[in-house]
């Protein structure tokens, strides 16, 4: 069915509800206005929006006062409370919103949206529309039939008739007849006191409707039988209270709810407003008068020359093509701009990676671009001081990232700081997208000169004007200083490591693949045999088949397509059919053959033979690093299958492997911030933490624990870093909730002085509204203001392992950049190839690697002095597996 055939019809009482509870309440205008509603209903309005166009449609909500059901039942609605002051002073805001998208607006005084949506929804589907009501009320579900679908746009459902069914166990049809029996909570329609869901579901399979259940009455038994006699008024009233009344006479015509172009300038308009700079929309008039920027094309060195200033910032932007490597895309130009004067664009030849040098750049720019005295202005200096390095330019005088700022500002944004997204926040407008730049083409390449020029020069006009907003923003979150001593030097060194890659043995992956290939079709027969015939085991409704009807095995949960067989059902299986094991097997195996050896083997690079990763600095807000394409950080460490893959990562000819991995990092740290007396005694004396811990947790000396108790020694240890509480304690360890509870209050009762610091740290963080790593970084938590109680106990789990988890990050870049600086200033070859969590892998020729290992123990022993000592393990092997053994 076509967009031109579709009404949505949106409950926008129930949105501007889940909007308010989802967005945390610390969200305000600067001039003190709450918005937390408003930008939960804009971004819930946008997300349901996206892919579900239609012709017709309407936001409906409830008006103030009774409506006809109160007068029917006076208690109808009475147990609501009063709407939140805070929500009050959003409610004009939200109808604006609703307007400036195109939207009808309906409130009628004394009739229930829910009549109005009722009587919109019939006569949309009398004139054969595909009806959508957009709301995660159940009421809804009464109107569900072949043209009505209801969207739950919380749980990203839609419900037809039959997932209708499976999630309330009856059919649309009969969901007044559910409710008249069950009651409603929410709307305080009262029901049949004592009769359940699983009640009313089996009286009405049986019985048809309500009707029938009072009908047949003396053929109930026992308790249900004398609850129908006694509430058979209250039942029938209830019933009618549930009625939705599809038939309302309402004055609105079809042709009045056909929905206009959205004028993207009005939204725009309001989100600036309401200071909502993330929701700004791409304005295509926007873009394209802003695109007109003119760029003088650099025809000759003399007009570079002349236009290069001595000292003032240049803003830079590199038009890069991407192929088959991200860490290899084809230089196409670069734009320069700077104050007072029009941007310039230098074309480049197009050349493959591979055959790029120094010459491509006009030498003016070459020396330029090396020059410590000119001041750069760019995003995300890494890929630039890549590629250029690649052409045998070291990128100096970087005088501003943007990409890397945006990243101290704020490491918990969800888009990682692209220009556009900064713009918006920042600049508080909309920049021209790649996509508005190709029109039609594919690629940037296939684009005149002229339009490339405009393209890149606007970006890096809009860089120019971006950068001073941020370096003030710097200044005055005290990040200016982390910026250029840690972060961009960071990003040189990161720089090296993606273009030097790491060697991979490719006929051993090969072999790896063919071995895995072979196991995981030995369980598929396995599989086959026990379950008595074959079916395909990566379908979960066959499987579900297989274990719930054919084998019988005991069902668990179920969602919205049926039985769960997730790997949590399955392990729950395993005590009671030896299939059961042989799927996690399947499962695990299956995981790593396409995550790794489908995978690696198409980002290995013909000509180095080296995996060449990328490393997102920005992409967490932790500040750890992060892996991508592909994703090394992932390999398994402590199964033989994950030790089979590490091993394809190995030496050249002449070198060996060095891995040094910090012993228990993070634990050290939470002694050296506690200061708690037992943690620094137990580092200080180079004892068992683990089993210290399982010892005070058992009541046992500590060389008489046992494997299984350390192992919940260590797990609980780690859970006071993650903020675990009993609940998830209890699911990792697979024991009840009273002992992970018990667990938790005695580790506490140890090391009280851990509690102690936590609750510090929390309470430091609500006061300041961020906590800040070793080296001064910061991570601001909404979260700890929300109205929640589940988000505000999340933000203080970031604000409790954030300081943890970001100083081992701190420590881990420190660690790297004191490294390569002493193996720079010693003149030796050995260089970082990955850095993975907390170990560090160096390739190294054979005749430096005594000399090496010994200098990597030294300097990420010492890289800082804390309260315990840091003690590293170092491996030296001609493989990755071998050298962390």
């Amino acid at each position: 069915m076509t967009a031109s055939e579709r009404m949505v019809l949106i409950d926008g009482s129930w949105l501007t509800f889940r909007a308010f509870f989802a967005i945390p309440s610390s969200f305000s205008t600067s001039d003190g206005l709450p918005t937390n509603a408003v930008y939960g209903f804009a971004t819930m309005f946008r997300k349901l929006l996206a892919g579900k166009q239609a012709r017709y449609g309407a936001v409906v909500f409830d008006a103030k006062g009774p409506s006809e059901r109160n007068e029917l039942f006076a208690e109808y609605k009475a147990n609501r409370p009063e709407m939140a002051d805070e929500l009050v002073q959003q409610l004009p805001h939200i109808d604006r919103l609703v307007r400036a998208h195109g939207f009808p607006l309906i409130r009628i005084p004394g009739v229930e949206a829910d009549d109005i949506i009722g009587s919109l929804a019939t006569l949309g589907a009398k004139r054969e529309l595909e009806v959508l009501i957009i709301s995660g009320d159940k009421d809804f579900a009464q109107l569900i039939g072949p043209r009505i679908r209801l969207f739950d746009t919380m749980k990203d459902v839609i419900y037809d008739a039959e997932l209708a069914k499976l999630k309330w166990g009856i059919p649309p049809s009969q969901m007044i007849d559910y409710l008249a029996m069950v009651g409603d909570s929410v709307d305080n329609i009262p029901g049949v006191r004592g009769v359940g869901p699983k009640t009313a579901q089996t009286l009405l399979e049986t019985y048809g409707s309500l009707e029938g259940v009072l009908a047949n009455v003396n053929a109930l038994k026992g308790k249900t039988k004398e609850r129908f006699i006694e509430h058979r008024e209250i039942a029938l009233l209830s019933k009618t209270l549930a009625t939705i009344n599809c038939a309302l006479p309402l004055e609105l015509s079809l042709e009045a709810l056909e929905l206009p172009a959205v004028e993207t300038a009005q939204l725009n308009e309001l989100f600036r407003e309401l200071e909502f700079y993330s929701l700004i929309a791409d304005d295509r008039r926007i873009e394209q008068q802003t695109a007109e920027a003119n760029a003088t094309l650099v025809r000759d060195e003399s007009e570079l020359l002349a236009w290069l200033p001595e000292d003032a910032p240049v803003a830079l932007h590199f038009c890069f093509q991407f192929g088959q490597f991200p860490t290899e895309p084809e230089l196409l130009g670069l734009a320069l701009a700077r104050e007072g004067a029009a941007p310039l664009f230098v074309p480049l030849p197009q050349r493959s990676p591979a055959e790029a040098t120094a010459a491509q750049l006009p030498r003016a720019l070459s020396d330029f671009l090396a020059s410590d005295k000119a001041p750069k202005i760019v995003h995300n200096a890494k890929q630039l001081m890549r590629e250029l390095r690649r052409l045998g330019i070291e990128l100096r005088g970087v005088h501003g990232d943007a990409y890397l700022a945006g990243f101290l500002l704020d490491p918990a944004k969800t888009m990682p700081h692209e220009l556009s997204e900064l713009a918006k926040e920042y600049l508080h407008r909309a920049i021209p997208t790649e996509k508005l730049a190709l029109g039609r083409s594919k690629y940037l390449s296939e684009l005149p000169i002229e339009k490339l020029a405009s393209y890149s020069a606007t970006l890096a006009l809009v860089l120019l004007e971006l950068w001073p907003e941020l370096e003030a923003l710097l200044h005055e979150r005290e990040q200016y200083a982390h910026l250029f001593q840690h972060e961009l030097p960071i990003s040189q060194l990161l720089a090296r490591m993606e273009l030097d890659g790491i060697f991979v043995d490719g006929e051993d992956l090969a072999r790896l693949s063919t071995e895995l290939g072979a196991r995981l079709a030995r369980l598929e027969t396995e599989i086959h045999e026990l379950a008595g015939h074959p079916f395909n085991i990566g379908s979960t409704k066959q499987l579900a088949e297989v274990l719930f009807e054919e084998l019988k095995l005991p069902a668990g949960k179920k969602t919205k397509t049926g039985y769960s067989t997730d790997i949590e059902v399955l392990e729950g299986l395993v005590p009671k059919h030896p299939i059961a094991a042989r799927l996690i097997e399947h499962r695990k195996l299956a995981k790593l053959i396409s995550t790794y050896t489908d995978a690696l083997p198409a980002c290995v690079n013909p000509r180095s033979q080296r995996i060449h990763c990328t490393y997102q600095q920005g992409g967490a807000s932790t500040g750890r690093l992060i892996t991508t394409d592909p994703d090394l950080q992932r390999t398994p460490v402590k199964t033989e299958e994950g030790l089979r893959i590490r091993r394809t990562f190995v030496a050249p000819p002449g070198h060996l492997l060095i891995s040094a991995d910090w012993s228990q990092i993070e634990l050290r740290l939470l002694a050296h911030f506690s200061g708690d007396h037992r943690l620094v005694d137990a580092f200080q004396k180079g004892l068992d933490v683990h089993a210290r811990t399982a010892g005070q947790l058992f009541d046992m000396m500590p060389e008489l624990i046992s494997a299984e108790q350390r192992a919940i020694g260590k797990q609980v240890n780690f859970a006071t870093i993650y903020g675990q509480g009993p609940r998830a304690l209890a699911l990792s360890l697979g024991i009840p909730h009273a002992k992970a509870k018990a667990y938790i209050t005695r580790y506490f009762e140890v090391y009280a002085e851990v509690r102690q610091w936590l609750d510090q740290t929390i309470a430091q963080a609500k006061k300041l509204g961020y906590v800040s790593t070793i080296l001064g970084r910061r991570r601001y938590i909404p979260e700890l203001y929300a109205k929640s109680p589940m988000d505000r106990q999340a933000g203080e789990r970031i604000a409790a392992n954030t300081p943890i988890q970001g100083s081992a990050a701190d420590i881990c870049k420190l660690a790297m950049l004191s490294l390569q600086e002493e193996l720079d200033a010693r003149g030796l070859r050995s260089r970082l190839v990955l850095q993975i969590h907390d170990e560090l892998l160096l390739e190294c020729p054979e005749q430096e690697v005594e000399d090496v290992a010994t200098l990597v123990r030294e300097i990420m022993q010492s890289v800082v002095a804390l309260a315990v000592p840091l003690t590293v393990d170092v491996g030296i092997g001609a493989n990755w597996a071998d050298a962390k053994a």
